[in-house]
């Protein structure tokens, strides 16, 4: 049968991989033993796993300039809030003023113009 010619090679392979083990042990010295139970590398390479990260050589940063990005204001003066979508121009606060009619309409306000840089 062929189960029984497979769980034999299989046997005569772990018999064979058992007593590797058992050479190789009585083979090292006391340190490397000592190393292997406390969890060190030992000489002959290194532990294993994820490789070691390797430092680079240190790059120039570069700052990234930032995006600024320059919302329409309130039209109402000396407020510096964004405009609301559906405001009309104002910012939330103003518009509901403006709803309630205590306050004019955006057009009959002026921002200042900003004077341009050089």
């Amino acid at each position: 049968m062929p189960r029984k010619t497979l769980e034999k090679a299989i046997t005569a392979a772990a018999q064979d991989f058992a007593l590797q083990i058992i050479d190789a042990v009585k083979g090292a010295t006391l340190q490397e033993l000592i190393a292997l139970q406390e969890g060190k590398p030992t000489r002959r390479g290194r532990r294993p796993g994820r490789p070691a990260k390797k430092k680079q050589a240190a790059k120039k940063t570069v700052k990234k300039k930032r995006v600024v990005k320059n919302y329409p204001k309130c039209a109402h003066p000396k407020c510096n809030k964004n405009r609301f979508p559906r405001g009309k121009g104002f910012c939330g606060e103003h518009w509901r003023q403006w709803k309630a009619g205590k306050i004019k309409a955006a057009s009959a306000y002026k921002k200042p113009a900003k004077k341009a840089k050089k």
